[in-house]
This record gives structure tokens, sequence and C-alpha cells, in this order.
């Protein structure tokens, strides 16, 4: 593999400015990740509970999740 724009990116930065942008990343994820899994586990659950209305509780297509049928 080619690295050579890397390579040439890398000669221009400092150590100091490699060491900030670093840190400055650890901080964006150390922010991000747990907000990113708060979005994952509310997919997921928003995935299960469509999965409940389509098949039911047990996996039997069909009556999962429908309201029942009233008797007027």
């Amino acid at each position: 593999m080619e690295t050579g724009n890397v390579d040439l990116m890398l000669d221009q930065i400092g150590a100091s400015e490699c060491h900030e942008a670093s840190e400055e990343l650890a901080r964006y994820l150390h922010a991000g990740l747990p907000a990113t899994r708060q979005l994952l586990a509310a997919f997921l659950n928003d995935l299960n509970n469509e999965c409940l209305i389509r098949w039911g509780p047990r996996g039997e297509r069909g009556q999962g999740g429908r309201p029942p049928i009233s008797s007027r």
C-alpha cells in the first residue's frame, strides 16, 4: 500500500500537534461512545418491539401485538 500522502502529512505535523490531536480525539470518543451506546440500545429496543408486533412474543406470526377484538 502506498503511504506517500500520509507520510507527507506526518512530516508537516510536529509531535506536539500529534499529541494534541490524539488527546482531542480521545475526548470526542469518550463523550461520543456512551451516546452511541444509548442510541444503539434505543434502536434495538424499537426493533425488538417491531418484531413483537409482527411476529408475537413466541415468534408466531399473526396475533402478536394486535389489539383484542371487541365483542360489540
